[in-house]
């Protein structure tokens, strides 16, 4: 067997330098990496991170993540503190071991893990087995809005978390939008607490997941607050919003998405840019992809389908015309190239409606008129059909009749 090569979070326990000496001079294992930014653990290549309780981003979603990359982690304790081992085991390390166990036994411990998946000790199967199905576990439906920018898909994901509550279920709007969150702005909520105090309840405890919602004025839905600051998408491992989306769909009937118009995958690693949209998209159960009527707008719909369709197949694509005249022939043309080019499992219309700009001003539910009667008929629709994420991405077209509001 060859040697298990690991990479080292570098951290001021004594327990670090020395098992990093004892390998350099009599091997046994090889460090490949000494690790300081949590980035560099998704984008390394070694088999095993050997890492403190005391690592604060020691996460379920860091652990989740390097389980999917087929990495393994060896989680190092202090003895003395009687909840670290507890910790450990609750985030679901591959394995644990005593901060002061000895370089013999960190290296019993990488060569334990080292074996194949069949061989692996019971304990730790269980352990990630167990974990698995606590994150995993869902029960509401989750919907993501997106599309290009400027196609209003922000004010339909406000619309459409209301109109779930208007049928009677319990709805969250989370504004997962890493360019331009908005949602906080547009319903004159505060920008705390926000995405950053529900992953902090999530993945450390800090607060409760009910305590980092806001609640929509005259809307009857909860809100998770966008980033306070654009720049600290940088700061958010997609894996973190995951959880927190998994969340909300325990304890909410639907959950509403308004993620970020871009899907490009630009910088690569845990943390590249719109790496958030990308991994929500393949989450959701169904898409719903928010375009403007005129011929720009259904050209640049059909290019973010075609994206999102790539990078989520299994999911349901749903689509939401916006601001659509009220001529039936422009209608139509809409409707033949939206079905000639991508058939989507559902295409509504939403027309243009005076109280939708009176609402952003105010910083308050849109009056009911055409605006809210259409999302209303195309929420109802869309909660009406199957929530099998591995159904069919398609259907055969309605008619003109059904879709126009």
């Amino acid at each position: 067997m060859r040697e298990p090569e690991i990479a080292l979070v570098f951290s001021p326990e004594p327990w670090v330098e020395e098992l990093h000496r004892h390998f350099a001079d009599h091997g046994g294992a090889r460090v490949r990496q000494v690790l300081v930014d949590p980035a560099l653990a998704l984008e390394e290549d070694y088999d095993t991170l050997v890492v403190s309780h005391r690592w604060p981003a020691l996460t379920q979603a860091l652990v989740a993540d390097l389980h999917d990359r087929r990495r393994r982690i060896l989680g190092v304790y202090d003895r003395e503190e009687p909840a670290a081992r507890e910790i450990l085991d609750r985030l679901g390390v591959d394995a644990v071991v005593e901060s002061d166990a000895g370089p013999r036994s960190f290296l019993d411990a990488l060569l334990l893990l080292a074996r194949e998946p069949e061989e692996e000790p019971a304990a730790s199967a269980g352990v990630r087995a167990s974990a698995a199905s606590v994150h995993d576990a869902r029960l509401g439906r989750t919907i993501l809005v997106g599309g290009p920018a400027g196609s209003g898909k922000t004010e339909l994901a406000v619309e459409m978390s209301r109109a779930v509550s208007v049928e009677g279920k319990t709805a969250a709007l989370l504004d997962a939008d890493e360019v331009a969150p908005s949602v906080a702005a547009r319903l004159g909520l505060p920008i705390e607490p926000n995405l950053r105090s529900a992953i902090d309840a999530v993945e450390f405890g800090l607060g409760t997941l009910s305590g980092a919602l806001g609640v929509a004025p005259q809307g009857g839905f909860a809100v998770v607050a966008g980033l306070p600051n654009v720049a600290a998408w940088s700061q958010v491992r997609p894996g973190e919003v995951v959880r927190v989306l998994r969340g909300l769909a325990g304890s909410h009937d639907v959950v509403v998405i308004d993620v970020a118009a871009p899907l490009d995958d630009v910088g690569g690693g845990s943390r590249g840019r719109y790496a958030l949209a990308r991994a929500l998209l393949q989450e959701a159960d169904e898409v719903v992809a928010v375009g403007n009527a005129d011929p720009v707008g259904v050209t640049r719909l059909l290019a973010w389908l075609a994206s999102a369709h790539s990078i989520a197949p299994a999911s349901q694509m749903h689509v939401l015309v916006n601001r659509a005249p009220r001529d039936r022939f422009r209608r139509g043309e809409v409707f033949e190239e939206i079905y000639r080019t991508f058939p989507p499992a559902s295409l509504s219309f939403t027309p243009s409606d005076r109280r939708v700009e009176a609402a952003a001003w105010a910083g308050c539910a849109v009056r009911r008129g055409p605006f809210t009667r259409a999302v209303g008929a195309a929420v109802s629709e869309l909660l009406a059909m199957r929530t099998d994420r591995r159904g069919r991405a398609g259907a055969e077209p309605p008619s003109l009749e059904v879709v126009a509001p």
